[in-house]
């Protein structure tokens, strides 16, 4: 049985999902693709024999697929994913789930009330290295977890210009440590920098606590000139040092030093051990990521990577900013800054840049928000007439 999946974006990241999905044919019929960039539409659809739209709702209206992909700027994630589960349909939607807490919270209510899947790419889940570190976590290889440092660097990327980079990349470190602790994070701490975005910050460095006495160190930015993706997590008994992008694990093991005396062994700390290169069966996660979706729609299970996981990775990134804030001592600078007349027009347009200010949290802190956000937390209704929305992907 074949499932019939659809595509919202055929941007850089959308057509990534569109190859997997071409691939996936002895499970996957790929139905269509919308997307409002008239080039990339006929890219798409030359490229993958497929029906293209310029406009997402209609072709969700006449297609009907059981899964739609949203891969779309991340200020309309909300919208689009809306518009999908309101119809009854599964829905896996690129990381981060939404821009804020609110809306991940109306599309989990949504997809609840419509017995919908809503599933989300935090694909580092199902990168075969961090598989298997949990395998191995699991199986008690490290002991008792001290201490994870995660470094995700590199240059800044110029189609990201609606997000800064604690949302966009502290988010996948966020959703990797929470699921390789299997822990929440209690406790936050934050500093952020903006050097070359103009709108966002392009610079963090993060302390998180977990439940279980763990702590995490996030080590973030858009402005380093290689790129580098790397994950240690420190135990009882070694050192994992995981590489995201060549999937290779290598495992530090402690060589505790001997002696015979009571008193002085626990003195004794730990010396330089084997230092082993572990075998991973390497994979493209995202292939991995939609074999997952498409076996929980098929067996009417939850995905790996729920909505409920994608909400709490925007729970602690609004605390980070949050924090972040609260430390560079803007608390104080509660008022939005001045918009002008072009950059309050840009940021009306889909896909542009939008500016970053602060407001009240529930417990009275100063929480960063953009200021001109393209959509409320009013769900999209359907309409007879569907006007195209989608500013590029």
């Amino acid at each position: 049985m074949q499932l019939r999946v659809a595509v919202v974006g055929a941007g850089s990241m959308g057509w990534n999902h569109l190859r997997v999905l071409k691939e996936l044919e002895d499970s996957v019929q790929l139905v269509a693709v919308a997307e409002t960039n008239p080039s990339a539409l006929q890219r798409a659809v030359q490229r993958f024999h497929i029906a293209g739209y310029s406009d997402y709702r209609q072709m969700l209206d006449e297609q009907r697929p059981e899964l739609v992909a949203v891969v779309v700027p991340t200020h309309l994630h909300c919208e689009v994913a809306a518009f999908a589960l309101d119809l009854g349909l599964n829905v896996l939607v690129e990381k981060p789930l939404t821009s804020t807490v609110e809306e991940a919270e109306a599309l989990i209510e949504l997809a609840r009330q419509r017995d919908a899947r809503l599933a989300v790419g935090h694909i580092e889940r199902f990168n075969p290295a961090v598989t298997e570190v949990k395998r191995r976590l699991n199986a008690g290889t490290l002991g008792r977890i001290f201490h994870l440092h995660a470094r995700r660097i590199g240059p800044f990327p110029p189609r990201i210009r609606d997000v800064g980079v604690t949302l966009d990349l502290a988010s996948h470190e966020i959703d990797t440590m929470r699921y390789l602790v299997d822990a929440e994070i209690s406790q936050v701490s934050a500093q952020i920098q903006q050097h070359i975005h103009r709108t966002c910050e392009d610079l963090l460095l993060g302390l998180l606590r977990f439940s279980n006495d763990a702590l995490g160190v996030l080590d973030v930015n858009w402005l380093t000139p290689t790129k580098v993706r790397e994950l240690t997590i420190t135990g009882e008994k070694g050192m994992f040092l995981v590489n995201y992008l060549t999937q290779d694990v290598f495992f530090y093991e402690n060589d505790y030093s001997p002696t015979s005396w009571d008193a002085l062994r626990s003195l004794t700390g730990v010396s330089e051990g084997t230092m082993i290169r572990l075998k991973v069966q390497k994979a493209e996660p995202l292939r991995r990521e939609y074999e997952d979706v498409i076996r929980s729609i098929m067996s009417d299970s939850s995905p790996s990577v729920s909505g409920e996981d994608g909400l709490a990775v925007l729970k602690v990134v609004q605390q980070l900013l949050a924090s972040a804030l609260a430390n560079n001592g803007l608390l104080s600078q509660a008022q939005e800054p001045h918009i002008s007349p072009e950059e309050a027009d840009r940021s009306s347009t889909a896909g542009s840049s939008t500016a970053v200010s602060h407001q009240r949290g529930p417990n009275e802190q100063i929480l960063p928000r953009r200021i001109a956000s393209p959509s409320s937390l009013t769900l999209p209704q359907r309409h007879e007439e569907h006007p195209s929305t989608l500013g590029g992907s």
